[in-house]
């Protein structure tokens, strides 16, 4: 804790002198017009460049295969934020370092792409943040669909003159992110029911679970990856997925697998492969835009719980 407390104040510190050499208490009107968006997480930054379209740059602060959870900004990242008209964030605690680190420091448009889905929300059932909103909204397409509506909008207000071509851009998206809803639920309708259970390291699923007819079986992180499992955390797993007869286990592309691969030696069964949560994948992967990475879960998650143990 202390170490990232000093890490912060060192980023804090580096941005102060980066705005004072480089420019007065507000940033210039000049400068804050550049058309560059930045979004904090890799399934941001896709769904907005596929509604901007080439009008803006896009660019993510987390790169993929990097956690948002735990992500610690850098200078150069502050330095990019100086040059951007709009940041995009995810809220609900995914990604609270960009709202405390440069809200204070930064005069641009901040924009929480979750901001009105509260209706749809579910709760951190356990852990140390029992009862908040879980951020993971986008795992369901029906929600990764007002994420585009909402940068849409943004778009609209704060760039009037091509407001036509976003919403244009807009439609042509949702409309493929529909597809990917009814294909998703195509191919799931193939696992045997009683087969639907997801145990991951992070309690990411909900939301995925509750749209296409999963059961949460079991999890070592409520919701923050930074904190490691208790003893107390992984006896419940293990008992839990012994109770369950669980035989099929997935690990994220963002955490290790060390604790997972405990808890195969301790009950049985097998890693089935890496899910995609938090973050795309990397150039080329087939999981670098939001639509591959959704399709490259669900065509694991199909295969694997068909198979079995």
């Amino acid at each position: 804790m202390m170490q990232r407390l000093t890490h912060t104040l060192t980023i804090l510190a580096a941005l102060i002198i980066v705005v004072n050499v480089t420019a007065p208490a507000a940033i210039p009107e000049t400068r804050r017009d550049e058309r560059l968006i930045l979004a904090t997480t890799t399934v941001i930054w896709d769904i907005a460049r596929n509604v901007a379209g080439g009008l803006w740059e896009v660019e993510s602060l987390v790169k993929p295969g990097q956690n948002p959870h735990n992500y610690e900004p850098t200078p150069q990242d502050m330095v990019k934020a100086a040059k951007a008209s709009l940041i995009l964030y995810n809220g609900l605690g995914l990604d609270s370092w960009v709202e405390r680190l440069l809200s204070g420091q930064w005069r641009g448009k901040m924009v929480r792409v979750t901001e009105g889905l509260e209706p749809y929300m579910l709760k951190v059932p356990d852990g140390p943040y029992a009862g908040k909103d879980d951020p993971h909204l986008w795992l369901d397409v029906s929600m990764a669909v007002k994420y585009a509506e909402r940068i849409r909008d943004v778009l609209v207000e704060v760039d009037p003159v091509n407001a036509e071509q976003y919403r244009l851009n807009a439609a042509a998206y949702i409309a493929e992110l529909w597809e990917l809803d009814e294909w998703i639920k195509e191919a799931v309708s193939k696992i045997p029911e009683d087969r639907k259970v997801l145990v991951t390291q992070e309690n990411a699923f909900q939301y995925f679970a509750r749209r296409y007819g999963f059961r949460v079986g079991g999890y070592f992180y409520s919701i923050v990856t930074e904190i490691e499992p208790t003893p107390y955390d992984t006896a419940r797993l293990v008992n839990k997925v012994r109770r369950t007869g669980v035989c099929v286990f997935f690990v994220e592309t963002t955490l290790s697998t060390r604790a997972m691969e405990m808890l195969v030696r301790e009950v049985g069964g097998r890693i089935a492969g890496q899910l995609y949560a938090d973050s795309l994948g990397p150039p080329g992967s087939g999981a670098d835009t939001y639509i591959g990475m959704m399709r490259d879960n669900v065509e694991k998650l199909s295969a694997e719980l068909s198979r079995w143990c």
